[in-house]
């Protein structure tokens, strides 16, 4: 007897929940809306009415659960749309913030940017004019051996090799430095894009304004069309 009794105990807990559970499940309704349009509330719900949604009650008929109706294809695809798009605003947010982050560990005020972007300006502006006077020194040298060339052709004799190929070598010199000046600009337009955008930033994030940027850059733009127009490469045929 005593063992029978043990086992008794040992088990009234969970045949009390099974129980529980049982009176809890038969106690709820479902109301649902059936192929006429009809509002039905039952013990049970046909499978076929699942998916376009119904309510669970309690036996008092207060809403327990509000199940909504089975997404269709197209509300699935715009849901997907939504979530990889909230993705991606998210990936850019983040993106965002790393780059903030490295501003504001490499800048303390705009104006430091600034100062960045005024030496490497600077440094090409300087490559550049340099390119420009070895163009002009080339050209110079050309007319020197184009003139030794036609006085020796005056005096009827064949221009030598090495005033042809001083000549020939010149002229490739010329448009060497040209397709570097050319690869100058097209970096200096990078830097400053990429600086603008830099300042820009660092304006917002520090809310803090630079201090001569916006009449530096409009100046340094002008001067650099103004070299251009008059620069000896841009007179070479």
């Amino acid at each position: 007897m005593p063992k029978v009794h043990r086992y008794h105990n040992r088990f009234v807990p969970a045949l009390l929940l099974l129980l529980t559970m049982s009176i809890a499940d038969a106690s709820q309704l479902y109301r649902y809306t059936d192929e006429r349009g009809n509002v039905v509330l039952n013990r049970t719900i046909p499978p076929e009415f699942v998916g376009k949604g119904y309510d669970i009650l309690n036996e008092k008929g207060r809403l327990i659960e509000r199940v909504p109706p089975a997404l269709t294809p197209e509300q699935i695809a715009a849901r997907d749309a939504e979530q990889e798009r909230q993705r991606q605003l998210e990936a850019q947010r983040q993106e965002q913030q790393r780059i903030d982050d490295e501003l504001r560990q490499l800048y303390s005020h705009p104006d430091d940017a600034v100062r960045v972007l005024k030496r490497r300006i600077q440094d090409i502006d300087g490559v550049v004019q340099l390119k420009r006077n070895q163009i002009e020194s080339a050209e110079q040298e050309i007319i020197k051996q184009e003139g030794i060339a036609a006085n020796i052709q005056r005096n009827g004799r064949a221009i030598p090799d090495n005033i042809l190929s001083t000549i020939k070598n010149l002229k490739k010199d010329i448009v060497n430095a040209q397709a570097d000046i050319a690869e100058l600009k097209t970096e200096r337009e990078k830097v400053l894009e990429e600086f603008d955008e830099k300042i820009k930033r660092l304006e917002v994030i520090m809310q803090k304004q630079a201090t001569d940027y916006h009449s530096w850059l409009q100046q340094t733009e002008q001067t650099s069309a103004a070299t251009a127009v008059t620069s000896p490469a841009a007179q070479t045929n």
